[in-house]
């Protein structure tokens, strides 16, 4: 996978060895980063990212890092899990920079990965969850066109507290 994705603010491009940094390894161990994320039970490491990276080797699946077009800083990562005999993906989002957030970045990357998922991929549907806390996460869902899909109720503890895990999906339009 050698291609990159554009938009007006964000270049897309496959994640690889060289950007497993210190900064990126720091948002994997970021409690505030990590919240709503169950990597947050795990340390990471260079040798546990490079064991991620390795298993998007050879499949479907694919691993990007979303970077600023004007200065090629990474800012975070997304994910896309695809079943291509079904048709589908499940993707994630991941913005380690917090001084970028709120500042529609992860939406930005989030419409321009769905849109190759279904242009390039022909995918007849993708779908997302995230737990119900995660109102950043939602936001960029609802405002990508995902429509809510399930809800898992009461299905994690976050900080303590019962979080339902909600399930968004999208369609491809004709």
């Amino acid at each position: 996978m050698s291609l990159r994705l554009t938009t007006a603010r964000l270049v897309l491009a496959p994640f690889t060895a060289n950007d497993i940094s210190p900064r990126y390894i720091g948002w994997l161990n970021d409690p505030e980063v990590m919240r709503y994320s169950n990597q947050r039970f795990r340390r990471h490491d260079v040798p546990s990212s490079e064991a991620y990276l390795r298993s998007f080797a050879g499949g479907p699946n694919q691993f990007w890092s979303a970077r600023l077009a004007a200065d090629d800083r990474m800012i975070g990562t997304l994910t896309a899990y695809i079943a291509p005999q079904h048709g589908t993906a499940d993707v994630g989002l991941l913005i380690g920079e917090r001084d970028v957030w709120g500042h529609g970045y992860g939406l930005e990357a989030w419409q321009r990965l769905l849109d190759h998922l279904f242009s390039e991929h022909a995918l007849r549907k993708v779908t997302a969850g995230a737990a119900a806390g995660n109102v950043g996460m939602i936001r960029i869902m609802e405002r990508a066109g995902m429509q809510h899909e399930a809800t898992r109720r009461q299905q994690e503890i976050i900080d303590g507290e019962l979080q339902d895990i909600v399930y968004f999906a999208k369609f491809r339009t004709a």
